[in-house]
């Protein structure tokens, strides 16, 4: 498989995002830069004024026409795709880290954000906003931004915070491997779960959410059912796991589609200069979700994988390194054709 690489980044990917269409790219990095490129071609589409400061996480809406990001200047930006200007600017208490979008296709006027510390007097939290579309003096629609709830009773901090199915629930992850489950309504605390041994770094979902996979720094990826949240498989490495996807081409009854996962870390980034390519163990691990086992690996990256995403249709994948760059890769036929 030759990728295209896209070299849009002079520091580390943070999060890489395609749209619901499979045609759009978003990438966010620690250069602050949130880019657009399109997907078949990896020609770039335009930039988004973050304003310099760190961008950790980003999404667009299922029509693709708002982009949501989250900058570690303690704001929240949202803009529109196709003219990239800024409707809303939220100033946050504290590093803003993660931030999602609702899933309900005609009901995205929500968003879910979970945000850092800051100093002694801001305590790490998790929020659902809700944006009311109002019409300006120039005749220009505005997103007016209102916090729904604000859960702060954990005590461990959150690295990602997700919709659940029906959006129902939000999902989070934590430091100290535990995942807590949340009323999306109410932010009233449904269960937590032990669910790794070190930090949960990533969680992903199938279609509909019914299926959660999670990655760790303790080398093991684990997949759930986000009905009773019990473990179905364990999927073990050599690594420690900062991203992880699941085929949109799988389908429940494992008799068709294609039944796989893709994993991605490496070796801590301070001492990856220590070491050569392959013995930080940079490639992207392929993984048979109901048999747990290594299908194969990809390498390319100089660096820890940061980011992992499915492209729409299945065919191919996108990763985003500490190296600053971007891959685009579209699987073999063989891909399709073989037995896996």
């Amino acid at each position: 498989m030759k990728p295209l690489i896209l070299h849009g980044h002079k520091r580390p990917l943070t999060c890489v995002k395609i749209n619901r269409d499979g045609d759009l790219l978003l990438t966010a990095a620690k250069d602050g830069v949130l880019r657009l490129w399109r997907v078949s071609d990896g020609e770039p589409l335009g930039v988004y004024n973050c304003q310099r400061a760190v961008v950790w996480s980003c999404d667009v809406t299922h029509d693709s026409r708002f982009i949501i990001a989250a900058s570690g200047d303690s704001r929240i930006f949202v803009f529109q795709l196709q003219n990239g200007r800024l409707i809303a600017e939220i100033k946050e208490e504290g590093p803003c880290k993660f931030v999602e979008w609702k899933q309900h296709p005609l009901k995205q006027n929500k968003f879910v954000l979970a945000h850092d510390d800051f100093g002694e007097t801001v305590n790490m939290s998790i929020k659902v906003y809700k944006l009311n579309l109002v019409t300006n003096e120039l005749g220009q629609g505005e997103l007016i931004p209102q916090i729904v709830w604000t859960q702060r009773n954990y005590s461990s901090r959150c690295n990602q915070c997700h919709w659940g199915p029906l959006d129902k629930e939000i999902i989070t992850s934590h430091e100290d491997g535990t995942i807590n489950i949340w009323n999306s309504e109410t932010g009233e605390h449904f269960k937590t779960i032990q669910a790794h041994k070190m930090a949960v770094t990533c969680l992903s979902f199938g279609k509909k959410r019914l299926l959660m996979l999670t990655c760790s720094s303790d080398q093991f990826a684990k997949l759930w059912d986000t009905l009773n949240y019990e473990c179905i498989k364990t999927y073990e490495t050599d690594r420690p796991l900062n991203a992880c996807d699941i085929s949109p081409l799988f389908q429940l009854d494992g008799l068709s589609g294609k039944n796989h996962i893709i994993l991605g870390g490496g070796q801590s980034a301070e001492d990856v200069t220590t070491t050569t390519a392959s013995e930080g163990k940079f490639q992207v691990l392929i993984y048979h979700i109901i048999h747990q086992e290594e299908l194969g690996s990809v390498k390319g990256h100089f660096g820890p994988i940061n980011a992992l995403a499915f492209l729409s249709d299945g065919s191919g994948y996108v990763s985003g390194g500490e190296d600053g760059y971007v891959r685009i890769y579209n699987f073999d036929d063989e891909y399709f054709t073989d037995k896996f």
